[in-house]
């Protein structure tokens, strides 16, 4: 049976809920058309707050 962990930090590190959902559409908005075809190189995720480099994370 899958064990679930839920976030112990939202809120605090990242907003939670909505917040949390309208930061990354803005982060990842600007990537393309939804299903444009683009070679993924690298993975990054970010280790600080979102609003410091979640825009970063993705690129």
């Amino acid at each position: 049976m899958a064990k679930v962990r839920y976030p112990a930090v939202a809120g605090s590190f990242y907003p939670s809920g909505q917040a949390l959902i309208g930061m990354l559409e803005e982060f990842l908005g600007d990537l393309g058309e939804e299903g444009s075809e683009r070679r993924i190189t690298a993975g990054v995720a970010p280790h600080a707050g979102y609003v410091f480099s979640g825009y970063t994370a993705s690129r």
